[in-house]
């Protein structure tokens, strides 16, 4: 017996080691990124079918034909975003049209200012870099107050928000409505809704207007701020790899179609 009992525990061993490591044949084995957060990679924008009024109230049918995008995230924390947001894109011959509904349990915003520093309060924020090979591109935001910052800016190392915001007046339109209580952070709000459009002039220093087809970078973004944080929530549509929203190598694609 004590010559057969090392032999016996070394088979039991042998047949439990099998049982760990042994994966189903053709399964594949998990990637890094399959714990990643949703992104938006890629997305349309497609050419609106009806007229759209900026009122802040997402229900013109126009709308029910854009492709929703939902997939924000802080992306470099591995992590989605603490309140949920559902935006679209729509074009036609004059304007691009955005929109956003946000869940938002603490409304706030009090920057009034045109070009003021929206970021410092529930601020949606979009950005467009219209050529790849090319270094300009666009910073555009409206606050929870309705206060919006727009800028055409020619490079990140030109000197950003200080050189740039006081020349900022690009025509952008927006409206805004709340479903809370805004500033008050002593009740628990549900969220608010932004509508807005630009007009392709403001576009006018990288070529106006894109062509059915045409491929620009964006990112869609957000801050929320709010008394149940420790920080304010940043997120994005972008698989931004760090906390950066002007880090335009790491933006979606989004392509103008010219139909659905």
């Amino acid at each position: 017996m004590r010559k057969t009992l090392p032999l016996l525990s070394l088979l039991c061993l042998a047949a439990c080691l099998a049982l760990v490591v042994r994966v189903p044949s053709g399964a594949p084995l998990a990637a890094a990124d399959d714990e990643a957060p949703p992104v938006v990679r890629e997305a349309e924008c497609r050419r609106a079918q009806a007229r759209i009024k900026i009122d802040g109230i997402i229900d013109e049918v126009a709308w029910n034909k854009a492709q929703v995008l939902q997939g924000f995230s802080a992306f470099w924390d591995r992590r989605k975003a603490k309140s949920a947001t559902k935006a679209r894109l729509l074009w036609d011959d004059e304007y691009l049209y955005f929109c956003a509904e946000m869940e938002d349990v603490d409304l706030y915003a009090d920057v009034k200012e045109h070009n003021g520093m929206c970021w410092t309060n529930d601020v949606f924020e979009l950005f467009f870099k219209p050529a790849e090979d090319k270094l300009p591109y666009y910073e555009f935001q409206v606050n929870a107050l309705n206060t919006v910052l727009e800028m055409y800016l020619p490079s990140r190392g030109a000197g950003g928000y200080q050189r740039f915001a006081p020349l900022g007046n690009l025509g952008m339109e927006s409206a805004v409505k709340l479903d809370g209580t805004l500033n008050d952070w002593t009740d628990k709000d549900k969220g608010w809704t932004v509508e807005g459009r630009i007009p392709w002039k403001a576009f006018e220093a990288t070529g106006g207007r894109p062509k059915p087809g045409a491929k620009w970078r964006f990112a869609l973004c957000r801050y929320d701020y709010s008394v149940a944080y420790d920080r304010p929530d940043l997120s994005s549509t972008a698989p931004l790899t760090q906390s950066d929203f002007h880090r335009y190598e790491d933006y979606g694609v989004l392509t103008f179609k010219d139909r659905e």
